[in-house]
């Protein structure tokens, strides 16, 4: 069978494994016969090659060039190739997610137990529908982003922009209210009412739609629309029409189908590299989730990098974490953060509770120091109630010094756009982490832990068998009740990735 695949033309090449031994397994499965001479499973193929519209992947990128079955060895293996070809997009990605979103991961680390593309194969030799099943992600994200996907227009409409202007407050009289009042109505944020009023034109399809009567200033019931309209886009839900809400205001709905396009494909690397117990942290949405298999453990709102600090992407596992943390300055704030305010303030280190170490940990006196030239010099925080990490850190093997931690800037976690930190991730609810991680510990052990914290000392903790942790990135989210929440793009990452999923589309 490989023999014969390396002298057939326009096979295929799979990323995870050679097609030729993709190939070669699949057919003994199935006692190297023909896999397509039965006309009704070419059909399911064809049928399930069709429905990965639904997915956000281009079926034409899979069209068999006849619905017949195929008459020779090299055509039918035309066929199969193109199946597994399939099977491997959906269950790994249409790209390779190390050409264009790498995430790192320790050199030692195992991959996580998934059929491979011949695997999945052999489902398809009884059931069709099963094979693409089994292939496709059950992520509940991705369950839930494919399903709005399916239910989006797929037909360009005209789209007329919402002026820019001053912001519009509440209470303000603006005469751009009526075309805000008609947005929030076809978008689902606002009922439509007094149908007597007599027709405006419908922002995006230019036809009159009857609507209610034209609001002459900033009302309750128009703020309170505008709010759930910012909720539902990662903005500050002030009701406030400002810039950033004018801007999501003004994405059009072929923009916002293929934010849910690329993020379809970043869930499927994400399925790809997940554990069946697996710590999710969506830096462009700073929440945080913890999955059992499905099922949601834990989760939390978190504060991700900045955009010059983004938090990277990777994979790891939690194994320890340190109770009541001293804080290292890392070089980067050091340098860029540190240096500059003790240079112009001569009592920074006399109002702070910060120790000037050399490397050996030795204590040194900030007085003695040349502070415009520092050599040797590290800073460090002890452990209390304002140091930066808090009470906790959750650490994992990575090489850029992040980890998860608990912090004492609880406010900020009120704030919609949580990209604040200088690339680690704060935990809102980091005390039930802890406790989660703990769980299975004996009463004896967790007690001992809760009297390690009481004395507010340092202390590391082992975690036995902790969750894969994943810092991971994408720009929808959906929510519990379903509804799916348009983020911001903080770290840029959106256009890039629609370019590479187009340019391959072209290629093919």
């Amino acid at each position: 069978m490989q023999g014969t695949a390396q002298r057939c033309e326009g096979l295929p090449e799979l990323r995870s494994m050679p097609i030729d031994e993709a190939l070669e397994q699949l057919y003994e499965v199935n006692g190297y016969i023909s896999i397509w001479q039965q006309e009704e499973r070419l059909q399911s193929l064809q049928e399930e090659l069709l429905e990965l519209a639904t997915d956000g992947l281009e079926p034409r990128e899979y069209a068999l060039a006849f619905a017949d079955p195929p008459e020779d060895v090299c055509a039918e293996l035309r066929v199969t190739g193109t199946y597994l070809h399939a099977l491997e997009h959906l269950s790994r990605g249409r790209l390779d997610p190390e050409d264009h979103e790498p995430m790192w991961h320790p050199k030692d680390y195992p991959p996580p137990e998934r059929p491979t593309v011949a695997e999945l194969g052999r489902y398809g030799l009884a059931d069709m529908s099963r094979a693409f099943d089994r292939a496709r992600p059950t992520l509940p994200q991705y369950v839930e982003l494919r399903r709005a996907y399916r239910q989006m227009d797929r037909e360009p409409v005209i789209f007329i922009a919402f002026p820019e202007g001053p912001s519009i407050k509440p209470g303000a009289t603006d005469q751009r209210l009526p075309q805000l009042a008609q947005r929030l109505m076809l978008e689902g944020f606002l009922p439509w009412e007094d149908p007597s009023a007599g027709p405006l034109t419908d922002p995006i399809t230019s036809v009159a739609e009857p609507v209610r009567a034209q609001p002459l200033s900033y009302d309750s019931q128009l703020q309170q629309a505008v709010r759930a309209f910012q909720v539902a886009h990662g903005l500050q839900s002030d009701g406030i029409v400002g810039r950033q809400t004018v801007a999501a205001l003004n994405v059009t709905p072929q923009e916002r189908r293929l934010q849910l396009l690329i993020n379809l494909e970043r869930l499927r690397w994400l399925e790809a590299r997940r554990d069946e117990h697996v710590l999710l942290v969506n830096s462009a949405g700073s929440t945080a989730v913890i999955f059992q298999g499905n099922d949601v453990r834990w989760a939390s709102r978190v504060q991700s990098g900045t955009a010059d600090r983004a938090t990277p992407l990777m994979v790891s596992r939690i194994n320890r974490v340190t109770l009541n943390p001293s804080w290292t300055i890392p070089p980067t704030i050091f340098r860029k953060d540190k240096l500059p305010q003790i240079r112009s303030n001569p009592a920074y280190f006399a109002e702070r509770d910060l120790q000037v170490l050399d490397y050996q940990g030795n204590r040194l006196n900030p007085a003695d120091i040349d502070w415009h030239n520092p050599q040797g010099v590290l800073l460090r925080q002890p452990p209390g109630p304002e140091n930066p990490l808090g009470a906790l850190v959750f650490r994992f093997e990575n090489p850029f010094a992040v980890f998860l931690h608990d912090t004492p800037s609880q406010s900020l976690f009120e704030r919609a756009a949580r990209n604040v930190s200088s690339g680690c991730v704060r935990v809102e609810q980091a005390t039930e982490l802890a406790d989660y991680l703990f769980d299975n510990l004996d009463a004896s052990e967790r007690e001992r832990i809760r009297e390690l914290q009481a004395t507010g000392k340092t202390h590391e903790i082992r975690v036995r068998s902790g969750p894969q942790v994943i810092l991971g990135y994408w720009t929808v989210q959906v929510m519990e009740d379903g509804s799916l929440r348009y983020l911001p793009d903080p770290y840029d990452m959106d256009e890039a990735l629609a370019k590479a999923l187009n340019a391959a589309l072209q290629e093919d």
